[in-house]
């Protein structure tokens, strides 16, 4: 009983005063005051009630390096609560970059593919162009040939692109010689322009007779007007459909 209340009371003295010694010395800010005082009390007393005065010492070291061990335990626990709320705002940082990255390459592609189709408007409508022929003639001549030798170096390159090349004949002559004569008319445009260059697989070809003609036997000047051979630049799958519709 008696061991009971020394205990009780040295445990009580340790843990109100801290047993840290002379008070007139300044903490140290790091040192575990509050867990190392609650730490010796605890084991003051625990060891006052196993062994008296020795129990006492002993017990007073072991409750301070328990007091020890759970200041260092609690503070490597706010460090690592702190680690992970870091590692959680650059996870977040870095969500908000991929996608504002993602919304800016969307906005570029949209912006890319709108000048694609006005530059392919444009190229259509700069390339749209007629070689005319002499009466009964497919053959195209010197300054036509350089014409479409400077037209396919411009297209040729420009990936996505297909020239469509419609001969035309004027009204004389039956119905069959005129979808013969257009035809071969249109094949030599496209011959003219393979040898510049141009894949001859993104050509399209059609003979339209006289189908299209608009000038009388009478209007001289309109007929040579009707010889010819169209030529405009189409998307892919205009040149398809364009392709089937011949077949």
């Amino acid at each position: 009983m008696k061991k009971t209340i020394i205990a009780l009371a040295v445990g009580s003295l340790l843990a109100s005063t801290g047993w840290t010694g002379e008070r007139t010395h300044p903490r140290p800010k790091d040192h575990p005051d509050k867990e190392q005082s609650i730490g010796l009390g605890s084991g003051a007393a625990i060891g006052a009630l196993a062994g008296g005065p020795v129990g006492l010492i002993i017990g007073a070291a072991f409750g301070g390096w328990l007091g020890d061990r759970f200041h260092h335990e609690r503070a490597a626990r706010a460090d690592s609560e702190q680690a992970a709320e870091a590692a959680q705002a650059h996870a977040t940082s870095l969500e908000n970059r991929l996608s504002g990255t993602e919304q800016q390459l969307a906005s570029n592609e949209a912006q890319l593919q709108s000048e694609r189709s006005a530059h392919r408007a444009d190229l259509e409508r700069a390339v749209a162009l007629d070689v005319h022929f002499r009466t009964e003639d497919s053959a195209i001549d010197t300054a036509d040939e350089q014409r479409l030798a400077e037209l396919a170096s411009f297209i040729a390159p420009v990936d996505g692109t297909v020239i469509r090349l419609d001969g035309h004949a004027d009204v004389r002559g039956t119905q069959k010689y005129n979808d013969k004569l257009s035809t071969a008319r249109a094949e030599s445009v496209r011959d003219a322009l393979v040898r510049a260059g141009m894949p001859a697989e993104r050509i399209v070809v059609t003979g339209e007779g006289s189908a299209a003609a608009t000038a009388t036997e009478q209007d001289v000047d309109g007929m040579a007007l009707d010889r010819r051979v169209a030529l405009t630049v189409v998307g892919l799958d205009d040149a398809s459909r364009v392709a089937q519709q011949t077949r």
